[in-house]
């Protein structure tokens, strides 16, 4: 809203100061959202991508199970960590032969993200439920990336 400000005896057209203020603020406001927004996105590209290279992962380590002989599957693969080129975090293969004839295989991967987030149960990216990490106390560790198949005789 401009105003006729007395200036050395003159009229000149202007902002007031508190004017100004609410301006500055408003526009802050919404930079700051902004640069919040891009932030988040930012954060979440990273995720997407960190969570393709996991299930590449997994996906890899289930071939590999499926190309090793019935019987020597759980000996071989049981309990067994693995890692990935490309992110900070564990893997590892549950093989459950409870039925002779068929083996439930589960196969989590969890890691941690750049901004400190860990992603799935192994909080501390050891391949091994520890303490407090076992959330759902199902005896095996879970994440968001993680394969459950059976393979029969």
């Amino acid at each position: 809203m401009k105003r006729q400000i007395l200036f050395f005896g003159q009229l000149r057209d202007g902002f007031s100061l508190i004017e100004l203020l609410i301006a500055v603020g408003i526009f802050l406001l919404a930079f700051v959202g902004i640069l919040v927004s891009y932030l988040t996105c930012l954060e979440l590209a990273q995720l997407s991508k960190n969570t393709s290279i996991a299930v590449h992962a997994v996906k890899a380590r289930l071939e590999t199970i499926e190309n090793t002989a019935f019987d020597q599957t759980k000996a071989t693969y049981n309990n067994i960590t693995f890692t990935t080129a490309g992110l900070t975090g564990m893997g590892v293969s549950y093989v459950d032969d409870t039925n002779p004839r068929l083996l439930k295989i589960t196969i989590p991967f969890c890691w941690k993200q750049p901004s400190g987030r860990i992603v799935g149960e192994d909080t501390n990216l050891n391949g091994q439920v520890n303490g407090s990490e076992d959330k759902n106390a199902n005896g095996l560790l879970d994440s968001p990336v993680q394969i459950v198949t059976y393979r029969f005789q």
